[in-house]
């Protein structure tokens, strides 16, 4: 991965800080997380994912709909509740099992079945990956190995609820195997294709989503946003293929050259600076910031009770 610019608290080997897990915990939650949305295009460098989602068309008509859908069933995973959890996950297999045939166009000759573990999974770990690749460029703070897999077995749990059911199709069990994992997709499971290309061409004319906006605030926003987007998808696109795998990057044809390097330190800086003054209201989206106000009143509540309903030492149980 590129060199991270702004790294601060230097971790120490061995250890594990409960202030570097909490951050991270924050970091999953954090809408500072779509500024490395497109290093989830690593997912259709597989390409029967490439043939399955250009088939659908989605992304075609605006794929801005298409993250905040992925982005927002993710977070549910990571964020909600255990029966959130469950249901969401159970709602995805379901919904899935549609995605099957065969691909058109380039991908005519492509098969592809949305519950092949090796489909499913591979969407799962760029995810995965994806959020803790990006926590040091956003936060500045580097990770010891230790923290690194604490913070994924703490996505893990969450992502727990998508896996498929069936030995051979768990998710890695531990960061190590995981990072096996990828680096073996990228050497021999995946490859350079059309529809990549094309996403990553597009980077640079984001559409504004037809979600979440409501019609008149959409038709309010797009004139400046006409204007803004070419920035907007420029720093996208250094940020997130500034965490993207260098073999990824490789194949959706964006060449990375030193300015680049540059741009991403100055970006990356900009984020942190943002990480560490901006209140929790403005950085995390809502379903984690209201999960992490519920514990701190469960912590309150919890902070009164007695440590034993025994009498005290030393006085007569009758008074």
């Amino acid at each position: 991965m590129v060199a991270i610019a702004g790294e601060t608290n230097p971790p120490v080997s061995g250890t594990v800080r409960p202030k570097v897990i909490h951050e991270f915990r924050k970091h999953s939650g954090s809408v500072l997380g779509g500024f490395f949305g497109a290093a989830a295009f690593d997912e259709v460098a597989l390409v029967p994912v490439a043939a399955a989602v250009d088939k659908t068309g989605r992304f075609a008509s605006n794929f801005a709909d298409r993250g905040v859908r992925s982005s927002f069933s993710a977070l549910l995973a990571i964020w909600g509740d255990a029966t959130d959890r469950a249901a969401e996950g159970e709602r995805l297999k379901t919904m899935h099992r549609d995605v099957r045939g065969r691909g058109t166009g380039d991908f005519a000759d492509v098969r592809y079945s949305a519950l092949d573990p090796q489909l499913w999974n591979w969407i799962a770990v760029s995810g995965l990956f994806l959020v803790l690749n990006s926590f040091t460029p956003c936060t500045g703070i580097t990770m010891t190995d230790q923290e690194r897999e604490v913070a994924y077995q703490q996505l893990l749990g969450g992502f727990r609820s998508l896996e498929l059911p069936g030995k051979n199709a768990k998710l890695p069990a531990t960061y190590t195997e995981a990072a096996a994992y990828y680096e073996s997709m990228v050497e021999s499971g995946l490859a350079s294709n059309p529809f990549l290309r094309t996403v990553t061409d597009n980077l640079t004319k984001l559409p504004l989503p037809t979600l979440v906006l409501p019609p008149l605030m959409r038709l309010a926003l797009t004139p400046g946003w006409l204007a803004l987007r070419p920035l907007a998808g420029r720093v996208v696109t250094v940020c997130s293929f500034g965490i993207l795998h260098p073999g990824i990057r490789d194949m959706t044809g964006f060449r990375w050259e030193p300015r680049h390097d540059r741009e991403f330190a100055l970006y990356t800086r900009l984020l942190q600076v943002a990480w560490r003054t901006l209140p929790d209201r403005v950085l995390l989206i809502p379903l984690a910031r209201n999960r992490i106000e519920y514990e701190k009143l469960v912590r309150l509540h919890r902070s009164v009770a007695l440590d034993s309903f025994a009498p005290p030492a030393g006085r007569c149980p009758a008074g």
